[in-house]
């Protein structure tokens, strides 16, 4: 063998042995893998000269003039079982102003209409929640409501809608004259079981039983830390939904100029605001921290 050959050979093989020490060194706890960074879903809220009174209904026309953003959501991995078995994905979520109310719109699959709480039996919810404070971007996890910083939620579920705006009693009432029972109308629907809503003794009784009735479909929710979820106050929120062959559409209202900067959400003209949403399906065991859930939007 040549002398300039073998030197060839030489550095070829030292070169490959410095080429596979590098390669161990360097994957020595496995290969790296290349992760994409997702991007950030756009909901626009454009200008409509519109304005939806929900006792009578969530008019579709309106709805179908707004483009709609399709969210993915994902398990909420921090409650057992994981993975879960009623993953609700994507959501189809829409939204417009008229300068002095924001909509929301919510839309996803679900085969079964769920409003009903007994044993095992949970109610479908979907919830909106947005972080507090006049600065924009909110902090990087979604997983706990006000797991990293305070937030509002808004939280709707089908038992409290079909409680609101199903009561007879409430609906019958004309404005003005909210401590009179209008002729005709009785106290309390008689086919509906006791549990359901109401304690129909209550007015006989010395100590009245104590009932939450609903300002609204929605629960206008404030969380500071995880497992501080407070209602508010005076809620600030309302919503309506409708089941109809396998969907869920339901719809959020609130004032665009907040009573308190500090304890809700807030909306700039013109400007971003970020928002997550999560859904539970309440035929799958569904409740509390079980549920679906979506990154920043």
């Amino acid at each position: 063998m040549k002398k300039g050959t073998a030197i060839v050979i030489s550095i070829v093989l030292v070169a490959g042995f410095v080429g596979l020490v590098f390669y161990g060194l360097r994957y020595s706890r496995g290969v790296p893998v290349v992760i994409e960074e997702k991007i950030k879903p756009v909901l626009e809220a454009p200008f409509l000269d519109k304005k939806i009174d929900l006792s009578k209904g969530i008019p579709e026309p309106i709805w179908k003039e707004i483009i709609p953003t399709e969210v993915e959501l994902v398990y909420q991995v921090t409650v057992l079982p994981w993975p879960q078995k009623g993953l609700i994905s994507p959501i189809t979520v829409k939204a417009f102003h008229n300068k002095k109310d924001i909509y929301f719109y919510i839309s996803w699959m679900d085969s079964t209409e769920d409003y009903i709480l007994a044993t095992n039996k949970f109610s479908d919810a979907c919830a909106i929640m947005f972080p507090l404070g006049k600065k924009i971007e909110p902090k990087p996890s979604t997983l706990l409501m006000g797991f990293l910083g305070s937030a509002n939620i808004w939280h709707w579920k089908a038992s409290i809608d079909r409680e609101f705006w199903l009561n007879p009693v409430r609906n019958a009432i004309v404005p003005g004259q909210e401590n009179k029972i209008p002729n005709g109308v009785k106290d309390f629907p008689e086919d509906k079981a006791y549990v359901d809503f109401y304690y129909p003794f209550e007015k006989e009784e010395t100590l009245v039983v104590s009932k939450d009735i609903p300002q609204s479909a929605v629960r206008d929710l404030l969380a500071i830390r995880v497992g501080t979820i407070t209602p508010k106050e005076k809620q600030q929120v309302e919503g309506k939904g409708v089941w109809n062959a396998g969907v869920w559409e339901v719809v959020f209202c609130s004032s665009l100029k907040p009573e308190d900067d500090e304890l809700e959400a807030i909306f700039y003209l013109g400007k971003k605001q970020y928002c997550a949403f999560a859904i539970w399906n309440g035929s799958k065991g569904d409740r509390g921290g079980k549920k679906s859930i979506s990154d920043w939007v």
